[in-house]
C-alpha cells in the first residue's frame, strides 16, 4: 500500500499512456469502439480468435453446463482443455460475458488496449522496485517503450500473446528478488502461472531465465545457496503448471503429429549482415509472414543505454562478459537455423517467425535501466563513441544492405530522435541542464517515438493483413447466427452436426456456437484429420486446417451433418429446406447421430492412402460398408459426352494446361463438359491440382446448364469455389430422371490454369437411401451432457457402437452404469463394445493426465512452502527471520 500511494499518480500513468497511445494508433487506422468501418481482426484474430472468445463466452453463458473439458463446436471434437493451454490463457477471457458474437470485435479491441495498458502497469511496478532510485518519469519511459515494442505492436492480432507480457516484468522482479533477498514467492507465484497460462512461451523464457540468472550471479561472489533457491523454485513452479501441461503434453504428444523440424541449412531464410540495425529504425516493419526477420526494436534510447552499460565502472568486467555473452547468443540464433529452432521447441513456426525475439528487447530493456542506475559513470566520450557506432551501423545498413521496407520518413525520425537523445544525454552528463528537466524532456520524446513506431507497426498489419470491414463481418453475423440459433433450438439437447458449403472461417462452428466438422487450429487431432484426408476431405500436411466443403452425400450421412448452409450451390439428394425465413438452411433426412451400432463388432476397413479420387471413393465406400457389413456399390465413373474451350489446351501426362490466346478480349480461361446423368443420381465434379496463373484469384466459377431440350437451354446453378480450401468433389446437383448437362469451369482473372485430369462421379441415390435407412436404424438416439454424451439404443444382439468422435484416451464409457472399454476404431475414431437388448450408453470426457496433474500442482505448491519456510526459518542460535 505504501507503493501504491507514493506512486499512486505514475501508476495511473504507467496503465494509461500505453493504453491511450494504442487508441490513437488505431483510431488513426480507422479502428475504434463501436462504429468504426474497420475493426480489430486481421488474420488469425478473425480465423481463430474472435470464433475463441466467442466460444468461451458460450460456455460462460451456459452456466458452465456444456463443459470446460470438450467441445464438439470444431473437428468432430476437440479436447478443450488441451486447447485452452495454448488459447485461452487470459485473465481478462471473462470479459467476453458482457459480449455476444455480433460485438464480439469491440470485446477483442477492449482486451487488446486493456492488455497493453497492463504491460506498461506490470513493467513499471516491476521496474521501479527493482531500480527504486530511478525517478518515476524514467521508470515511465521505459515502461512505455517496453509496452509498445515491436514484437507486440506489429503481432497485436495474436491477442494471446499480450498476457505473457504482463507476467514477464513481474517474474523478472521476482528474480531479483529471489537473488538479493531471498524472497521467492513472487517469482515463484508469476512463473507457475506463465507456464498455466502460454507453456509455448513458457518455454523461451525458461531458458531466458537460466541465461540471465547466470549473467547476473557475476556481479557478486558466486553463491550456491541463490543457485538452489533458483533450481528449486524454478523447478517446483514447473511442476505444479504440470496441472496444465500434462494433458496438454498428453495431448499433443498422442493427437498431433507435427514432427520435429529439420534443419534444412546452416543460416535462417532472409537473414543479412545489418538486419539489427535495419529492425531498430524508428517504424520499420517487413512482414510478419514469411521471411521476417527479428521484431526487436524497444527504442531508440534503451538500446543506446544497453550499449552503454558496457561503458559503466561499476559492473565488473566478468558480467559485461556475461552480458555481452548473451547478446552473441541471441543474435547467433537470429542467424542460425539450429539455435533459431531451439528457442521453439525444435518446430519451425507458421509465420510470425523467431518467436522469441521478445527477450532481446527485454534484455535491452534491463541493461538500460542498469546503466540508468549508473547514470552518473557515463561520460560525454561514452556517449559519442556510441553515437558514432549507431551513425556507422544505420549508414551501413543503407548503404550496404537490401531492406527496401526501410522508408525514408523512418530513416528521417531516426535521425531526427537519435539527434534530440544525442543533445539531450551530453546536456544532462555535462549538467547543462537540470536532472529534473532531463527526465521530462526524455520522457516527452520517448512516449511519443513509442507512439510513433506503434503507428507504424499498425499500418504494416493493415497493409499485409488487412483489419477485417466490420460490415463483412456484422453481413456474415446476420446471416449465420440466427440459422445457428435456429439449429440449437430444433436440436434442443440433442445432438446434430451442421457446417457450411460457403464457410467464412473454419472456425464458425466455435464462433456461433453449433456442432461442425471444420476446423482451423494448432491444436487438433491430427490422427482423426489423416482418415478425413483420407476420405477426400482438405487438410493440409499438418492437419493445422480441415475443412468440410468438397464432399460426398455418403460422408454427409455418416458423420451426422444433419444441417447444411447451404449458398448457391446445387440442391443435395435428401436435403430440404427447414423453413421459408431461413432459405439458406436446409435438412439433411438421412443424417446419423454421433454413433452407428454394428452387429457383431465393427472391424476397420481397408483405405489406400492415395491423393486421388477414385482413392477416396472406394475409402468412403470401404468405411460405410464396414459398418453396413454388406458390399454395396455407390459410385461410378462415368465420362463427358463432349468438351469445348476457346482457349490453348497443351498438357503432358495427366496434366492439362488453359493458355488464354493472346487475340482474345475475356478475363479468363474456361472449359465446357458435355454430360448425360442417369435417373437416380447425385453427380461430382473432380478437378485435382489445380494451379492458377494469378495468385490473388484462386477461385473457380461452376455453371450448370440443363441442355435436354434442344430448343433451349436451362441455366441450373452457377456458384464459385475456393478450391484451395475444398475437398476433392464438387457437387453438381441431384437428378431424379436422364438429364443432358453442360458443365462449364471457368477461372476468372486467370489468362492460364494447369489442373490434372477431371472426372466426373455418379452416386446411386436408390443404393445410397437403402443403406442409410438401414444405419439410421441402428443409430442410438443422442443426449448432450456436460462434457460428454448419453446414448439409448435398443438392439437384439450385442456389438460396437461405432462413434465419430476422435480418438481420446480422456474418454470412459459407462453402460448402465458399468464402466466399459472405449477402443480405437479405424485409426482415428471409437468404438464401444456393447450388449445387447436395452441399454443406456454414457461417455464422459476427463482429460488424459489431468488426475496427475492435479496431484502435481497441490504437491508443488506444499513442496514450494515447506522449502520456503524451513530454509528462511530463524536458526536456533538467534539469527532473525527473513521476510519473505
Amino acid at each position: 500500500m505504501k507503493f501504491i500511494k507514493k506512486n499512486k499518480w505514475a501508476l495511473l500513468a504507467s496503465f494509461f499512456i500505453p493504453l491511450l497511445l494504442m487508441v490513437i494508433v488505431l483510431a488513426m487506422t480507422g479502428i475504434y469502439w463501436g462504429g468504426s468501418s474497420r475493426s480489430i481482426l486481421a488474420g488469425d484474430a478473425y480465423h481463430q480468435y474472435v470464433a475463441i472468445h466467442s466460444l468461451y463466452r458460450n460456455i460462460l453463458h451456459s452456466g458452465g453446463s456444456s463443459g470446460f473439458l470438450y467441445t464438439f463446436t470444431s473437428g468432430l471434437g476437440l479436447n478443450l482443455y488441451a486447447f485452452s493451454a495454448y488459447y485461452m490463457g487470459s485473465f481478462l477471457m471473462p470479459l467476453t460475458f458482457f459480449f455476444d458474437v455480433k460485438s464480439m470485435p469491440d470485446a477483442l479491441y477492449l482486451l487488446t488496449i486493456l492488455k497493453f495498458g497492463l504491460i506498461g502497469l506490470s513493467a513499471f511496478v516491476s521496474f521501479k522496485n527493482m531500480y527504486q532510485k530511478l525517478s518515476k518519469l524514467i521508470v515511465l519511459s521505459i515502461s512505455t517503450a517496453f509496452a509498445l515494442m515491436s514484437f507486440l505492436t506489429s503481432q497485436l492480432e495474436i491477442t494471446m500473446w499480450l498476457d505473457v507480457f504482463i507476467l514477464l516484468p513481474l517474474i523478472i522482479w521476482g528474480l531479483h528478488r529471489l537473488m538479493d533477498e531471498r524472497k521467492r514467492w513472487l517469482y515463484f507465484v508469476s512463473l507457475l502461472i506463465l507456464f498455466i497460462q502460454n507453456y509455448y512461451f513458457g518455454f523461451m523464457v525458461a531458458i531466458f531465465l537460466v541465461l540471465y540468472f547466470l549473467a547476473r550471479m557475476t556481479y557478486e561472489k558466486w553463491s550456491w545457496t541463490k543457485v538452489l533457491d533458483f533450481v528449486v523454485s524454478s523447478a517446483l513452479a514447473g511442476l505444479s503448471s504440470l496441472i496444465m501441461l500434462l494433458p496438454m503434453y498428453l495431448d499433443l504428444k498422442s493427437h498431433n503429429s507435427d514432427a520435429l523440424s529439420t534443419l534444412s541449412g546452416v543460416f535462417t531464410e532472409n537473414s543479412h549482415l545489418f538486419d539489427l540495425f535495419a529492425k531498430n529504425f524508428v517504424g520499420t516493419y517487413d512482414t510478419t509472414q514469411f521471411n521476417a526477420i527479428p521484431m526487436i526494436y524497444v527504442g531508440m534510447m534503451p538500446l543506446a543505454l544497453a550499449i552503454l552499460f558496457f561503458f559503466t565502472k561499476s559492473i565488473r568486467l566478468r558480467s559485461k562478459f556475461a552480458f555481452l555473452g548473451i547478446i552473441a547468443f541471441f543474435v547467433a540464433s537470429f542467424y542460425l537455423q539450429a539455435l533459431d529452432l531451439l528457442w521453439q521447441g525444435m518446430h519451425s513456426p507458421n509465420m510470425f517467425l523467431h518467436r522469441y525475439a521478445f527477450l532481446f528487447s527485454l534484455l535491452l530493456v534491463l541493461m538500460a535501466l542498469e546503466t540508468l542506475s549508473r547514470w552518473e559513470e557515463i561520460k560525454t566520450w561514452h556517449i559519442l563513441t556510441i553515437s558514432l557506432f549507431l551513425i556507422t551501423g544505420f549508414l551501413a545498413t543503407l548503404i550496404f544492405g537490401h531492406y527496401k521496407y526501410v522508408m525514408t520518413s523512418q530513416v528521417m525520425l531516426t535521425f531526427l530522435f537519435g539527434l534530440a537523445y544525442l543533445i539531450l544525454s551530453i546536456n544532462s552528463v555535462r549538467k547543462w541542464i537540470s536532472a529534473h528537466l532531463f527526465v521530462i524532456i526524455l520522457f516527452v520524446f520517448m512516449t511519443v517515438e513509442a507512439g510513433v513506431n506503434a503507428l507504424y507497426q499498425v499500418q504494416g498489419i493493415q497493409k499485409e493483413w488487412n483489419f477485417a470491414s466490420r460490415d463483412y463481418y456484422n453481413t456474415q453475423v446476420n446471416s449465420i447466427e440466427p440459422i445457428a440459433n435456429k439449429v440449437n433450438e430444433l436440436t434442443g439437447s440433442g445432438f446434430a452436426r451442421m457446417d457450411n458449403t460457403v464457410p467464412d472461417t473454419a472456425n464458425d462452428g466455435m464462433k456461433y456456437n453449433f456442432n461442425a466438422l471444420s476446423q482451423f487450429s494448432s491444436v487438433r487431432n491430427s490422427n482423426a484429420s489423416s482418415i478425413m484426408r483420407q476420405l477426400g476431405f482438405h487438410t493440409d500436411s499438418t492437419y493445422l486446417n480441415l475443412r468440410y466443403p468438397g464432399n460426398t452425400l455418403l460422408m454427409d450421412s455418416i458423420f451426422g451433418i444433419k444441417y447444411n448452409i447451404s449458398q448457391a450451390q446445387p440442391p443435395k439428394f435428401g436435403f430440404s429446406p427447414v423453413s421459408n425465413a431461413l432459405s439458406n438452411l436446409s435438412k439433411n433426412s438421412n443424417a446419423m447421430g454421433l454413433g452407428v451400432f454394428v452387429p457383431n463388432g465393427f472391424e476397420d476397413a481397408k483405405f489406400t492412402d492415395k491423393a486421388q479420387a477414385s482413392s477416396f471413393i472406394n475409402n468412403q465406400t470401404a468405411l460405410v460398408n464396414a459398418l453396413t457389413k454388406s458390399k454395396t456399390t455407390f459410385f461410378t465413373p462415368f465420362y463427358t459426352t463432349s468438351e469445348e474451350t476457346a482457349d490453348k489446351i497443351t498438357g503432358a501426362g495427366n496434366s492439362v494446361t488453359l493458355t488464354r490466346p493472346k487475340t482474345s478480349t475475356a478475363t479468363d480461361v474456361s472449359v465446357t463438359y458435355g454430360i448425360t446423368v442417369a435417373a437416380n443420381s447425385q453427380i461430382y465434379l473432380s478437378v485435382p491440382n489445380i494451379t492458377y496463373l494469378n495468385s490473388n484469384a484462386e477461385n473457380t466459377l461452376i455453371t450448370i446448364s440443363d441442355v435436354s431440350n434442344p430448343k433451349m437451354t436451362r441455366s441450373l446453378n452457377s456458384y464459385y469455389v475456393g478450391t484451395n480450401d475444398t475437398g476433392s468433389f464438387l457437387n453438381l446437383g441431384s437428378f431424379s430422371k436422364e438429364t443432358k448437362l453442360k458443365v462449364t469451369l471457368a477461372f476468372p482473372e486467370n489468362s492460364q490454369v494447369t489442373f490434372d485430369t477431371t472426372s466426373f462421379w455418379r452416386l446411386d441415390t436408390e443404393a445410397y437411401q437403402k443403406e442409410m435407412a438401414l444405419l439410421q436404424s441402428r443409430s442410438p438416439k443422442t443426449e448432450m451432457i456436460k462434457n460428454g454424451v448419453r446414448m439409448t439404443y435398443r438392439e437384439k444382439e450385442k456389438g460396437d457402437i461405432f462413434l465419430t468422435i476422435p480418438y481420446d484416451k480422456g474418454w470412459s464409457a459407462k453402460v448402465d452404469g458399468k464402466k466399459v472399454a472405449v477402443s480405437k476404431a479405424q485409426s482415428g475414431f471409437m468404438k464401444v463394445s456393447v450388449p445387447a437388448g436395452s441399454h443406456r450408453l454414457e461417455l464422459k470426457f476427463f482429460p488424459n493426465g489431468l488426475k496427475e496433474g492435479i496431484i502435481c500442482f497441490i504437491l508443488g505448491i506444499l513442496l514450494f512452502i515447506g522449502y520456503n519456510y524451513f530454509t528462511n526459518k530463524p536458526k536456533k542460535s538467534g539469527g532473525t527471520k527473513n521476510e519473505s
